[in-house]
């Protein structure tokens, strides 16, 4: 983050890691968001734009593109002694963000319904060939990465360490192990597997429709699901049995989830304000509006 920032507050003309925009455009921030994930990460200047409504980009997000995406951050800059602001993005893990539906600024088109955009010099343009060999290739790295990462880590265990290889009695169609036991326990092991897509079958856009449809009039919006996660410590590691994140795509959710969440709101009508305003009380520098 640091380097986009250093670059941020010099660039005098975009590149394929700094845009440089002089107005907030949610959906050409959106496109320029996109591309800049797809391309391995960069930053988005918006100059003379004082702060920048974080909730707002969750939501434009969450509207024009696919699979779920979470990896920015905005930050305050100074630039030739004015303010700005920087929308640091990291680069999009497992699958690239793919628009989901046509993004409009006035009369122009600046993005279509399945379109794939990446970074090409200082413009956010669709994809070529190469664009996705560089993507695919970049994913490689990080899963050798991982492999390398995790033979070290048996190389060093610890004495009395065992790797366990486990038969399982019950398969599916495919061979997986259709066993397995959720638990928040660290010392318990967990063995086998179902299929994610039946334990675990909402998108944040699904479970968003089934909480409002469940609590009536009740507008649960993606934002206030993130604060949800972050401030409840909700991830695959800490509750399982509420997200699953695939190796490739956005996390998914249970209906366990879902039932909490209701359940949340019922017990409490401030659940979710009050989940959004700790969330935000932890970004003290985000929470000034989009206006220059």
């Amino acid at each position: 983050m640091n380097r986009f920032l250093a670059r941020a507050a010099q660039a005098t003309r975009s590149s394929k890691r700094v845009a440089l925009r002089d107005r907030f455009d949610s959906v050409e921030l959106v496109r320029d968001i996109a591309a800049m994930a797809n391309s391995g990460g960069g930053v988005v200047v918006l100059d003379g734009v004082a702060g920048v409504d974080v909730e707002l980009i969750h939501e434009e997000l969450e509207r024009y593109a696919e699979p779920e995406f979470e990896a920015f951050a905005v930050e305050p800059l100074s630039r030739n002694g004015r303010p700005a602001a920087a929308v640091v993005v990291e680069g999009a893990a497992g699958a690239p963000l793919v628009f989901t539906r046509q993004g409009r600024s006035g009369d122009q088109v600046l993005f279509i319904r399945g379109g794939l955009y990446f970074r090409h010099g200082a413009k956010s343009e669709a994809a070529t060939g190469e664009d996705v060999r560089e993507f695919i290739s970049r994913q490689l790295d990080a899963t050798r990465t991982q492999w390398l990462r995790n033979i070290r880590a048996v190389m060093h265990a610890p004495g009395g360490a065992e790797v366990a290889v486990v038969e399982t009695a019950e398969r599916d169609e495919e061979g997986r192990p259709t066993l397995i036991r959720l638990t928040t326990d660290p010392h318990a092991p967990l063995y086998g597997q179902v299929d994610p897509d039946r334990s675990h079958p909402y998108r944040q856009k699904e479970v968003i429709r089934e909480v409002n449809a469940r609590l009536g009039d009740e507008a649960v919006n993606a934002f206030d699901v993130l604060s949800v996660r972050r401030v409840h410590a909700i991830s695959e590691d800490t509750r399982p049995e509420f997200v699953h994140v695939p190796k490739f795509g956005s996390p998914q959710y249970s209906d366990a989830f879902v039932d909490w969440l209701v359940a949340e709101h019922e017990r409490d009508p401030g659940f979710f304000p009050r989940a959004k305003a700790k969330y935000l009380a932890t970004r003290p520098r985000r929470r000034a509006s989009s206006t220059p």
